[in-house]
Order: C-alpha cells, then structure tokens, then sequence
C-alpha cells in the first residue's frame, strides 16, 4: 500500500475538464495562429465548388448557397478541430 492510504488521504481524480485546461494553457505559442481559419475556409470553398460543379441547373446559384450552409458548420468543425490540435499539439 502507498503512503496516502496509509494515512487515510484520498487524491481526487482527474476529471477530462482539468485534464483539458492544463494540455490548453501554455504561454509559450500563441492561443489563436493567424494560419488557423485557413484549412476551414479551403475545406468550406472546395465542398461548395464541388457541388456547384456536380448541379446541373445554376451553378454559381448552388455555389453561394451552399458556401453559405453547409459551408459555414464546415468552416467551424474544421477550426475548431484545427486549434485543438493546435493546442494539444496532437501529431
């Protein structure tokens, strides 16, 4: 048995939240890099010409819709999951 048992002391355990807040805080890079919103953009510009290219009746009509939605939870989910690997340096 180790020490803290010995004595009675329990640890509490970690909880996911805790374990987030200390891979996210680092003052040595920055918390939001300029680069950051550009693969959600691309990703975003790329699925929009996609399906402006594959409709068959107005293109550009289709390209502006759908940059508009789906285009704009495209862009967040892939910012989003760009500055969490940003910031728990994920490889």
């Amino acid at each position: 048995m180790s020490a803290s048992h010995d004595r009675g002391e329990h640890e509490e355990p970690v909880t996911p939240g805790e374990l987030l807040r200390h891979a996210l805080v680092d003052d040595q890079d920055p918390r939001f890099p300029r680069w950051l919103p550009l693969p959600g953009i691309l990703v975003a510009i790329a699925w929009a010409a996609f399906q402006a290219t594959t409709a068959l009746p107005g293109g550009l009509g289709v390209f502006a819709t759908t940059l508009a939605w789906p285009g704009a939870a495209i862009f967040a989910v892939t910012t989003l999951a760009a500055w969490f690997g940003w910031q728990l340096e994920i490889d």
